[in-house]
């Protein structure tokens, strides 16, 4: 009776309800994780995931900042600056300008890197499938998904934006300097490489296993029952 009863439970597992239920739910919780920027820790419980690590540069600027405590440092540069006269002719006049040194940082200093751009969100998603008397649950979505997950490091040279304009303009394997971008405002290099920290967003806490656990078992009843 209890064979029975064992191949009745593994074929009600494979049935494409149940099956696409509990790929439903995993996905689900999935989005939830990207949406609340928490996730699973390695006990299983539940984790904030971290932010993204404040970011900056320092550059040189004529502008003075309105926030006097902003500025890091002064100096006095002689630039030439050129002026059309009247009768045509250009003259060359070398003049002493005041410049100041400020920070620029990230424009996603702080941001939730799962979901700021809503990629993650709109992209993932969750399939399942049956092999043997087990189900497997897939899930996809965009390629830097994975790399979030786990977590990761570069060797360098990495080029960050710090500004829309900087991410906006540069293209990869181009000098950003020749593209009007300003080193320490618009963009730092990391020539060490970056690490990025694993953001667990995938996999269900074990409170949330349980609660497929009451759904998985709630469909079933259903099937066995003859009832879909």
């Amino acid at each position: 009776m209890a064979s029975d009863w064992g191949k009745r439970v593994a074929k009600a597992l494979r049935d494409p309800a149940v099956v696409n239920g509990i790929a439903t739910l995993v996905g689900r919780y999935a989005k939830q994780h990207i949406a609340t920027s928490r996730g699973r820790d390695e006990n299983g419980g539940e984790t904030a995931l971290q932010p993204l690590a404040a970011v900056k540069g320092e550059y040189w600027t004529t502008s003075k900042p309105k926030d006097s405590a902003a500025i890091k440092a002064t100096r006095e540069t002689v630039v030439v600056r050129q002026r059309k006269m009247k009768n045509g002719k250009t003259v060359a006049k070398p003049t002493t300008v005041k410049e100041y040194l400020v920070t620029g940082e990230s424009y996603r200093a702080g941001g939730k890197p799962l979901r700021d751009t809503g990629q993650m969100m709109r992209e993932m998603n969750a399939k399942g499938q049956t092999g043997g008397n087990g189900v497997s649950i897939i899930l996809y979505g965009p390629l830097h998904a994975i790399f979030h997950e786990l977590g990761f490091e570069t060797s360098g040279p990495n080029y960050i934006p710090l500004t829309r304009k900087g991410k906006r303009s540069h293209a990869t394997g181009r000098n950003p300097t020749k593209e009007g971008l300003v080193r320490g405002k618009d963009f730092v290099m990391a020539w060490q490489g970056v690490t990025v920290p694993k953001r667990p967003f995938m996999i269900p806490t074990n409170d949330e296993w349980e609660e497929i656990g009451k759904s998985i078992r709630l469909g079933l009843a259903r099937i066995l029952k003859g009832r879909s």
